[in-house]
C-alpha cells in the first residue's frame, strides 16, 4: 500500500508541475516558449498541430482568432455546434484565423456588417465557411 501512494504522490507532483507549465502558456505571453521542447512536441502532437506551426499560433497570444466566431456568426453558422461536432475543422480554422495577415481587413468588414459580401477574398477560411454554410445542422436559428 506504501509504495502506491508513494508511485501516485510522484505522478500527482509531476501533474501538478505540468499544470503549472499549462497554466503559464496562457498567462505568460511567451508561454509556450518557455516549456521544454518536448513537452513542445508532444502538446503539439496531441493537438495534431506541427510544432512549428504551435509555436507561432502560441507567440501571437489569446484571442487572435477571435474573428473567426465573429465571421461566422455573420455568416449565420453556429460557432458552438462547429466546435462540438467538427472539433478538427474548427481547431485548424483557429489556427488559420491566428496566423490570417488580414485581420485588419476582417476587423473592418465585420464592423461596417459587410463580411458576409467580402470574406471571401482575403479569409484563409473562406472554402471551411463556404462548406460549414452548406450544412443546416451547423446553421444558427
Amino acid at each position: 500500500m506504501t509504495a502506491s501512494i508513494e508511485g501516485s504522490t510522484g505522478f500527482a507532483a509531476r501533474l501538478a508541475h505540468l499544470y503549472g507549465q499549462f497554466r503559464n502558456c496562457f498567462t505568460v505571453e511567451d508561454g509556450f516558449e518557455r516549456l521544454d521542447r518536448d513537452l513542445q512536441r508532444q502538446t503539439a502532437l496531441d493537438i495534431g498541430v506541427a510544432p512549428d506551426r504551435l509555436a507561432a499560433i502560441a507567440a501571437k497570444g489569446p484571442g487572435s482568432a477571435e474573428e473567426m466566431d465573429r465571421l461566422m456568426h455573420a455568416l449565420h453558422i453556429d460557432p458552438v455546434e462547429v466546435r462540438l461536432l467538427q472539433p478538427a475543422a474548427y481547431r485548424e480554422m483557429q489556427a488559420n484565423c491566428a496566423l490570417c495577415a488580414s485581420k485588419a481587413t476582417c476587423r473592418h468588414d465585420l464592423s461596417e456588417g459587410t463580411a458576409a459580401a467580402e470574406f471571401s477574398t482575403y479569409c484563409n477560411n473562406a472554402d471551411h465557411m463556404n462548406g460549414l454554410r452548406a450544412e443546416p445542422d451547423l446553421l444558427e436559428d
